[in-house]
Formats: structure tokens, C-alpha cells, sequence
């Protein structure tokens, strides 16, 4: 702001003389005391500040301790007219319906200023109820995007002594002391208000079925309630739906030629994914799906089932892919140690090399069965030859 002339066109300040400050100290102290608190102190009330249910009758006692002509009460409800002769007088309510008031006990003094003491008075109410929802959205959540939850408060007082308290369970994520008054009476701040208090949530899979309630707490200070009002919301049980998600398994498999081997694939997500293998189609493979679980059977595995076999899993969120290679190992063709050495005799009207194959019969004198089929014929001295299986 801007002042029109110079600091020296103003009148210079004179000191103060010790008499006239005497006078200012006491004018103050006059209005202190006429603002409705004594200021020597020469009222008291038992107690001095009252928390009080709408409804609930109320009572308060003003003590006198000086001389006085005269003490009262006055207050919008049930006043209590100047009374002589008395050191206290109560202030009764059967029944405070009033929001805002501020009863007045005073004496009057000869000769001097009238004593004066307010009472400080709280009126609260317990909402009428509390609930909580979900704001423009009745369908399932969906993981990673963010939504509103909307806490409703109706009818409380005094608004200012109100704390939300959000909590997923049993454990609290948030306080709000500073709720949207929803009736518009942004001015009431004694009688019953509507208020609203939000939360914002992104979920994951890991929040499907959580809970999700708020508690309206009145903190009315130690004169109110102990421990201090509060009144639960009924939970809100919340839905999430997520892209499927493959359980990771074997990257390998390894099976015999001829053999047996199981392939599963197990995924989760909601909704349920459906389960799909895809693969070298060998006529051989049996495929079984029951929910989020699929296993691929290899029976007689052969060169042709080997590669790669991918599942994958779908549902209107996404998809998830695994892949598994089967590997078939071949059985060997070499002759198996240890074999039986027999001997024969081979007659034949060509010269024989030192080692031939013929078919021969040979029959054992031990306990073990015969065979016949291809041998390899090994020339040793005197025209016999080592017949060995091939």
C-alpha cells in the first residue's frame, strides 16, 4: 500500500510518562475483563468446559469469590436470573437441543466491574451412518488402473472434530481430517453435516478379495468420550481381474525313444485363462485341460516328437506363452558287452574270410534260451569260428 507524503510530515511520537501507561494497562484490562473472562479471576466453573450429546441434560457450577450483589446465568436456554446472596449457582439443561451456544455466568461487584466467565460448550452427534463404495464403477477392477472409493458420513457434529480413517483389513493406509461437506452448509460448523472423505487405489492381483472399510472418529478431546467416538463402515469386498501369468516349469525334457513323458502348464488369472499347447502334430500326444491347468502326454515318443512345445495361456486381459523342448534319445545298435561266446563249426565249399555273417543256430547246454539270428563269425585255428550276437 502506498502512503501520499514523507516520514517528516508526520507529528513525532513523545515518550510515554509512567502515569499515562498505567492508565492504557488498565482500560486493557477493563476490556479484558468485560469480553466475558475476569480478569482477577473472581468466577470459576466446575467444570470449566463441557462435551455434551445432543439430547443429554447438562450442569455446570459458577463459584463466586469476591463480594457481589448478585449472580446469574445467561445462556439462550434456560437462563438462570441474578441471584443475591448465593457463592454458586448451576446452569441445568434436561435436554440440550441447541448447537451453538456460549452460557455466561457473571457478578456483580460494588463498586467495581462486573465478573464474568463463558463456559465452553461442545454439542456433538453420532452419525446416522457411514458407508463406503466405489465411484462410477459396479463391474471387477482391473490390475494397474487407479480407482475411487467414496467414504459417506451423514449427520455428524461437530464436523471440525472428525477424522476419517481408511483401512484395507486390518491396517490403516490413510487419514482425512479435512472431508468434503456434501450438504453444502459449509458455514455449520456445530450442527450435523453429510460428509464424504475418497481414497484412491491402483490394485494389483494380490488385492482380489481384499477388504476396504472406513471408520468415523470424533475426537471431542478429554472431556468427550473415552476412547473417542467412532462408528465402521460395512467393508467393500473388491474384485480384481489380471492378465494370465504362466507358472514357470522345466525348460527340458528329455524322454527314451519309446518312452513315456508328462509336459504340464499350469497359469493363473482372472478370469480363469483357457490352456493351450501347440506343437509337432505326431498322433502320438494327448492333450488334457481342467482350469488354469493343462498337461500333454507323450506315450511311444519317437524322432518325431521332438521340438518345441509351447503353451499359452489367454484371457480377455492378455496372454502368457512357455515353451518346453523335448528331447528323444535313441536306443544304441552296438552289441551289448559280456555276450556269450559260443563256438561252430562252418562248413562251406568257398574259402571264408577271417570274419563273416552268417545265420546260424546255436544251441547252449546252459540254462539259457536259443538263438537264432545274425552272427559275426570270427576264423580261429583248426577251422572254428566265435559266433557273437550282432
Amino acid at each position: 500500500m502506498k502512503v501520499k507524503g514523507s516520514i517528516s510530515s508526520f507529528p513525532k511520537m513523545k515518550a510515554l510518562s509512567w502515569d499515562r501507561f498505567l492508565l492504557i494497562l488498565l482500560i486493557v484490562g477493563q476490556q479484558l475483563c468485560d469480553s466475558g473472562s475476569s480478569a482477577d479471576g473472581c468466577l470459576e466453573l466446575h467444570p470449566p468446559r463441557v462435551v455434551v450429546r445432543h439430547g443429554d441434560p447438562v450442569s455446570v457450577n459458577c463459584t463466586v469469590s469476591r463480594d457481589h450483589r448478585g449472580m446469574g446465568w445467561a445462556a439462550s436456554v434456560d437462563d438462570v436470573p441474578i441471584t443475591p446472596g448465593v457463592q454458586f449457582l448451576t446452569w441445568r439443561v434436561e435436554s440440550l437441543t441447541i448447537w451453538d451456544l456460549g452460557p455466561l455466568c457473571y457478578a456483580n461487584r460494588p463498586g467495581k466491574s462486573q465478573c464474568k466467565e463463558r463456559l465452553s460448550v461442545t454439542v456433538y452427534k453420532p452419525p446416522d451412518s457411514v458407508s463406503v463404495s466405489s465411484v462410477n464403477s459396479t463391474d471387477p477392477m482391473v490390475e494397474g488402473s487407479q480407482y475411487q472409493l467414496k467414504c459417506e458420513i451423514q449427520n455428524i457434529a461437530p464436523v471440525q472434530n472428525l477424522t476419517v480413517k481408511w483401512y484395507k483389513g486390518h491396517t490403516l493406509v490413510h487419514e482425512d481430517r479435512d472431508c468434503v461437506i456434501e450438504d453444502g452448509n459449509i458455514d455449520k460448523e456445530k450442527a450435523p453435516v453429510s460428509v464424504s472423505s475418497t481414497l484412491l487405489i491402483t490394485p494389483s492381483r494380490a488385492d482380489d478379495g481384499a477388504e476396504y472399510s472406513c471408520w468415523a472418529e470424533l475426537d471431542l478431546g478429554p472431556e468427550g468420550p473415552q476412547p473417542p467416538l467412532a462408528m465402521k463402515s460395512t467393508p467393500l469386498n473388491i474384485t480384481v481381474h489380471y492378465p494370465p501369468k504362466i507358472k514357470v516349469g522345466q525348460d527340458n525334457v528329455t524322454v527314451s525313444q519309446g518312452g513315456t513323458v508328462s509336459l504340464s502348464c499350469s497359469a493363473e488369472g482372472k478370469p480363469p485363462p483357457q490352456v493351450q499347447w501347440s506343437y509337432r502334430d505326431a498322433g502320438n500326444v494327448r492333450v488334457t485341460s481342467s482350469g488354469g491347468n493343462s498337461t500333454a502326454v507323450i506315450t511311444e515318443a519317437s524322432s518325431a516328437n521332438e521340438g518345441f512345445y509351447n503353451c499359452t495361456a489367454t484371457n480377455r486381459l492378455g496372454s502368457d506363452t512357455a515353451t518346453v523342448f523335448v528331447t528323444v534319445t535313441r536306443t544304441s545298435t552296438s552289441p551289448p558287452p559280456d555276450t556269450t561266446t559260443v563256438f561252430v563249426t562252418v562248413t562251406s565249399t568257398n574259402p571264408l574270410p577271417d570274419t563273416t555273417t552268417a545265420f546260424v543256430t546255436v544251441t547252449r547246454t546252459s540254462p539259457l534260451p536259443d538263438t537264432t539270428g545274425p552272427q559275426i563269425l570270427t576264423k580261429i585255428p583248426g577251422k572254428l569260428y566265435i559266433a557273437s550276437n550282432i
